[in-house]
């Protein structure tokens, strides 16, 4: 992480400093949550649109804080610590990682995508620690705040990164990739996400391939070739000279396309085009994870990694939460994918959902967010979608999600339908069945917090070993 002088933090953000300042101090480290600060950092208050974080600098302080950047049109500064005033905390923190980044000797990865973008994040730094010290964006810190903390979290010795980098509305994808200035530039997908923030999924594409703009000359830029809109993006983009393509996918036009595949619940085996390559395995389910493991392969070579070195990388995969998780409680088998919540994503959990062998099958669907006035049709076109799959049971959450509710009913897709509210009440309804011999599925937008169902069966797994 960042360890630097107070000093320099204020000449390079231009600030003024004020309360108890020494010039030669250090910061190492920084903190956007008082509840989580390192010891001896510098918290940077955020003021967001119900919370603003310079009312919890006194708690920062108590944990252990250096020093505290402060918007200028804030009160009341603290006099105990060290105090850079600035004029937006947001653009200073952003200020500050663009510096650090730049002092750097790290070849970094950059990654945006609809869908797939945090488990080619997970995959690629677990091929590129074979042969690097690595480090990866944690948890979903890939907004125009979580980048440049990440960025500032690399550690100075640090020789890979990868970045993930989401998009809400127009320009951030624009706006991350010149700071972090990637050595390689992944596109997994495009599709219909935060499609509410724009006027149609062509603009997404023109978005998403902003991330060619801040990948360094040299450098290469990767993606989804069996995308055709990604393709006709391509063709209209005005991209760089000095930036090479390659693409990844099942047809054969790619750089590298995917020629066996095979899986169990212990995880995927897959053979690829390139014949240097022997049969790899991950711990993973899914057959996009394959394709999604194939942009990762094409990111490590450029980074100067033999086929041998990415097979025993692919064996180190650290896995974010929330994505797939097999979890046993009792006789009943969990498929726990709350992490979020779109048609792409729920066909293939849904695809996951059919290795899990069981007297009775259940599917838990929540609300799908971002879709303003499509919203019905996409979640109706979803439960109709489910008449190819075993569902014995389905079980909607939320107002929208009665959409999927009545496409199931209107295509006969499914078995047994009920609707809830709230996640607390499918909770108590799904209780039952932790001790007969079942499969759940539980599925939802990251807003829902469906991981709830789950850690609460778990629970009751407890007790009643207890």
């Amino acid at each position: 992480m960042i360890n630097i002088k107070i000093k320099e933090v204020a000449e390079v953000l231009n600030g003024l400093c004020t309360g108890k300042v020494d010039f030669d101090g250090y910061i190492c480290g920084v903190s956007i949550d008082s509840r989580k600060v390192l010891k001896n950092s510098l918290f940077v208050p955020i003021k967001g649109a119900t919370v603003n974080g310079h009312s919890y600098v006194d708690d920062a302080i108590k944990n252990g804080v250096a020093a505290t950047l402060w918007n200028m049109d804030e009160t009341d500064p603290p006099a105990d610590i060290a105090v850079i005033l600035v004029d937006d905390t947001v653009k200073a923190l952003q200020d500050l990682a663009f510096y650090y980044r730049n002092s750097l000797n790290v070849k970094i990865v950059g990654i945006t995508g609809s869908n797939g973008k945090t488990s080619t994040k997970d995959i690629t730094a677990g091929i590129l620690s074979q042969k690097y010290k690595t480090q990866k964006t944690m948890g979903n810190y890939n907004t125009e705040i979580g980048v440049p903390y990440t960025l500032l979290s690399l550690d100075e010795d640090c020789e890979a990164a990868v970045i993930e980098m989401g998009m809400e509305k127009g320009g951030e994808i624009d706006f991350l990739t010149r700071l972090v200035q990637p050595d390689v530039g992944i596109i997994t997908s495009v599709g219909l996400v935060h499609i509410d923030n724009f006027t149609s999924i062509d603009e997404i594409a023109r978005e998403k391939l902003d991330i060619v703009n801040g990948i360094k000359d040299g450098g290469l830029f990767v993606h989804f070739g069996d995308d055709t809109l990604i393709e006709k993006t391509v063709k209209k983009a005005e991209i760089r000279d000095s930036i090479r393509r390659q693409t990844f996918g099942e047809s054969k036009g790619n750089s590298l396309y995917l020629t066996e595949f095979r899986e169990n619940l212990e995880g995927i085996t897959f053979r690829v085009s390139d014949e240097r390559f022997e049969e790899l395995h991950a711990d993973m389910l899914g057959r996009h994870q394959a394709l999604n493991a194939m942009a990762a392969i094409l990111a490590a070579e450029e980074l100067g990694m033999t086929p041998e070195e990415i097979r025993q990388g692919l064996l180190k995969i650290e896995k974010t939460g929330l994505r797939n998780e097999i979890i046993k409680i009792n006789k009943c088998t969990v498929l726990n994918d709350c992490y979020k919540s779109n048609p792409v994503s729920i066909k293939a959990a849904l695809e996951i959902f059919e290795m899990i062998e069981a007297d009775r099958k259940i599917v838990v669907l929540g609300d799908m967010l971002g879709y303003r006035e499509m919203s019905h049709d996409m979640h109706y076109n979803v439960g109709r979608g489910l008449a190819p799959h075993r569902i014995d049971e389905l079980v909607t959450i939320g107002q929208e999600a009665k959409y999927i509710a009545q496409g199931a009913k209107d295509n006969s897709a499914t078995g047994y339908i009920i609707e809830f509210d709230t996640k607390e009440e499918a909770t108590e309804y799904l209780k039952k069945y932790i001790n007969e011999d079942c499969g759940i599925l539980i599925k939802g937008s990251r807003f829902l917090k469906l991981e709830y169902i789950a850690n609460t069966l778990k629970a009751l797994e407890v007790n009643h070993e207890d």
